[in-house]
């Protein structure tokens, strides 16, 4: 049977989903997903092989005729990602939400579940069409299926508020791409990605760039367009923030590495554009991310950092491009691309196991929890090794692309002038201070969560299989990624063909293939060296095992009150942080004659200066203008048919003086 048949019957069907029992929606769901992966996967496979781009005829009439589905090796490699974390998504989703069954109702849970498949299809079609009007409608349909995934819980005000807040972002950067291709189209006559070449080829290219690259960034989170992200994936299920975080985030990425491969000129601007905004971006995010109290704020706030990273990639390789240096682009945009697939395995198997510890505690609070790793001994081991992935700590899959990045910059630090040598140094101190916070933030977060003794959560057990199940798929993707990391380098850097107007060379990679080899052979005795110990130390405690409290340092007399919290933790950082972080305290000091001091409490609460300052307040403004004129609204009929005709007189007084 026809393949095309097949996947627009998958999408045809997908109502059917609000028929069938409460028990079995969701696997109704994974059975769609599962035949759409399967189809777009050989799809994507096929493209990979012939190196050729595979095109595919829907046979849907459209606005400007019937779109094409254009499968190439960009296209392939995020069909790859789309669909495993997607899949892996729609499993955990099977057992997280099996509570709810019992409190939603069945309308919520069918359309939680179509949503939730709509989400799939969607970015499946972001990465393989190119047509404008195609290709923006897929791009609001993802919109707004991550929007009633969002909202799942929308009981809740807040919940809901932060839902509304979501849409109103993804709308202005649905303008900013709307804008950009009409400005493409009006010089081109091609409305979408076919009209970006021929623009480029005879205009500036830095302008168009900012404003695609602003619609795209909204997306993907990049500073000062990540104020949603923070809000909406703590909002979501665990589920849905894994494949929010884990994947549609990276479709931002996806547009702009998609421009990229057109411009022609104006490659130091851009370039130095798209790295400012990445560094800026890596840099605030695991800050704010290492001050939180909130376990999915701390994995929002990383995302953002990751982000961040995998733009500094490309900042790196057009600026490489700029200078002459092949290598240098080489080994960056191959670090990029290679990120983009490590933290899209790694991020999302975070969210499900933060998402573990909800379903076991009912909190997010790191103050309240602690001592969960001999409960949930599986879903923390899952955590750490999510963890040390995201921290680029050998043996996993995180330092193999980070690595690839430190090589392409130190490439470019001797080949360049004096200016970009210091921009290239800044970028490798960013990179440290970055790792180090990243380090320091999952240390918080692994062992406020999972280590030391219990604060207030003081019955949770671990979680049913079906919810460690796509944890333990994720973390042998990694393990796969760090063993043969010549083998996924070399192929990711194949990728790089595609940049047209770009000197990107993949055979330059394989003068580094050497180095990785060496890599995963290190990284293959670490990992039995660990798995040795661990049975070592499982065999040693079979025998006569001897139990007793957490060792206190050797003071006995404390409790759990006593332990580090998520807010004193980063109490040392906050100090340091300064300006660059709002931090507000909520205390009274005892006074020097208050002999027996009343009960207190003290709390902290950090705020996104970003978001404070450049996005609320101006929309604080706008609010509090838009009600000063509220005197028109007087609710008298007369006087609303009167305001449309007093606006037609005046279109036609500047029209009759020459002004229109």
């Amino acid at each position: 049977m026809d393949s095309i048949f097949i996947f627009k019957a998958v999408i045809l069907l997908s109502p059917l989903l609000f028929f069938l029992p409460v028990r079995l929606k969701s696997y109704g769901g994974i059975a769609l997903q599962i035949t759409l992966a399967i189809i777009t996967t050989s799809w994507a496979l096929t493209s990979w092989q012939t190196s050729q781009p595979l095109l595919l005829d829907l046979g849907i009439p459209f606005w400007g005729g019937t779109p094409l589905l254009i499968i190439d090796r960009l296209s392939a490699f995020f069909i790859l990602i789309i669909n495993i974390v997607s899949l892996t998504g729609a499993l955990y989703g099977a057992g997280y939400l099996k509570p709810y069954q019992s409190s939603k109702s069945t309308v919520a849970l069918s359309l939680h579940a179509w949503a939730f498949l709509a989400l799939h299809a969607s970015m499946l079609h972001v990465v393989m069409l190119r047509e404008g009007f195609a290709f923006l409608m897929a791009w609001e349909v993802m919109s707004m299926s991550s929007f009633l995934l969002v909202i799942f819980d929308g009981e809740d005000e807040e919940n809901l508020k932060t839902g509304i807040k979501y849409l109103i972002q993804m709308h202005a950067g649905f303008t900013f791409l709307l804008l950009g291709f009409l400005w493409v189209s009006q010089v081109t006559g091609h409305f979408g990605f076919d009209g970006l070449a021929p623009y480029f080829a005879t205009h500036t290219n830095w302008i168009i760039f900012l404003v695609l690259f602003a619609g795209f960034g909204i997306k993907a989170g990049f500073i000062p367009m990540h104020t949603w992200l923070p809000h909406a994936h703590p909002a979501a299920p665990s589920s849905v923030s894994g494949v929010m975080s884990g994947v549609m985030i990276k479709m931002g990425i996806y547009g702009i590495l998609r421009v990229l491969m057109d411009i022609q000129s104006d490659f130091l601007t851009i370039g130095l554009i798209v790295l400012f905004f990445s560094l800026v971006t890596s840099i605030g995010g695991i800050l704010l991310a290492s001050m939180q109290r909130d376990l999915k704020k701390l994995l929002a706030y990383s995302s953002i950092e990751n982000i961040g990273i995998i733009g500094v990639g490309m900042g790196i390789a057009i600026l490489g491009h700029h200078f002459g240096n092949p290598m240098l682009t080489a080994l960056a945009l191959a670090g990029s691309l290679l990120h983009i697939l490590n933290h899209s395995l790694y991020k999302s198997m975070l969210f499900f196991t933060a998402g573990n510890v909800y379903y076991s505690t009912h909190t997010r609070d790191m103050n309240k929890l602690g001592g969960l790793m001999k409960a949930m001994p599986v879903s923390g081991g899952l955590f750490l090794v999510g963890a040390m992935s995201i921290s680029a700590i050998p043996p996993f899959n995180g330092f193999i692309s980070e690595f690839l990045m430190y090589s392409g910059v130190l490439q470019g630090l001797g080949t360049s002038d004096f200016v970009m040598s210091m921009i290239f140094l800044a970028v490798i101190l960013t990179l440290v201070v970055v790792g180090s916070l990243s380090i320091y933030s999952f240390t918080k977060a692994f062992g406020i969560t999972f280590l030391g003794s219990s604060r207030s959560v003081l019955h949770a057990q671990e979680v049913p299989l079906i919810m460690r199940i796509p944890s333990m798929i994720s973390v042998l993707g990694i393990l796969l990624l760090a063993l043969f990391s010549p083998w996924s380098v070399s192929r990711i850097a194949d990728i790089g063909i595609l940049f047209n107007h770009i000197n990107v060379q993949p055979t330059l990679i394989a003068q580094t293939l050497p180095s990785f080899g060496n890599i995963s052979a290190i990284n293959a005795i670490l990992i039995c060296v660990a798995v040795a110990v661990f049975l070592a130390r499982r065999l040693a405690q079979q025998v006569n095992p001897d139990y007793g409290p957490t060792w206190g340092c050797g003071y006995s007399a404390g409790d759990a009150r006593h332990q580090y919290t998520a807010t004193s933790y980063s109490h040392y950082i906050r100090e340091l942080s300064g300006p660059a972080v709002a931090t507000s305290q909520s205390y009274t000091p005892i006074k020097e004659n208050e002999i027996f001091p009343t009960p207190r409490s003290f709390s902290t609460e950090t705020k996104d200066l970003v978001e404070e300052e450049i996005v609320m307040k101006p929309v604080q403004n706008v609010l509090q203008r838009m009600a000063g004129i509220g005197w028109a609204q007087t609710g008298k009929i007369g006087h609303y048919l009167i305001y449309p005709l007093c606006f037609l007189l005046i279109i036609a007084l500047l029209t009759r003086f020459g002004i229109l």
